[in-house]
């Protein structure tokens, strides 16, 4: 059974957050110089992966998907449950990793990487889309 408050929540955090990515206006590597758009854009996409994180979460429990031992073992149980395909979930396990090095190596961060992890956020909006298509169909 899904929690539609729940869910509805970390939808409108994660519509919050690309909001507030496309407000900053990142085209190149170059706009992260200014160290604040590095800082702000590096702590959105912490912030969004997490909220990724907590949607897939939310939606292995409701239906009984499993008990995932790592944050991407998350995105393996909803391909095994038919909720996202293959390329999808490897897209998202990547950006677990991508939010580890945000958490664990901050301090190593180079504006290539943030940006890196910046262009792969088209793949949250096809999850989310995809979540919303699964949720339509219970």
């Amino acid at each position: 059974m899904f929690d539609l408050e729940r869910l509805t929540k970390i939808i409108s955090d994660i519509h919050r957050y690309l909001d507030d990515l496309e407000r900053i206006e990142i085209k190149d590597p170059r706009d992260l110089d200014d160290i604040r758009n590095f800082y702000a854009v590096s702590m959105i996409l912490f912030t969004l992966i997490n909220r990724v994180i907590d949607l897939g979460d939310e939606i292995v429990t409701s239906r009984n998907l499993g008990v995932p031992g790592t944050y991407r073992e998350i995105f393996n149980l909803l391909e095994r449950g038919k909720v996202i395909d293959k390329e999808l979930a490897s897209d998202l396990s990547n950006l677990v990793y991508q939010r580890n090095i945000l958490a664990h190596e901050y301090h190593n961060l180079t504006e290539e990487d943030v940006f890196r992890t910046y262009r792969r956020v088209p793949v949250i909006r096809k999850f989310v889309e995809r979540v919303k298509e699964n949720i339509k169909d219970v």
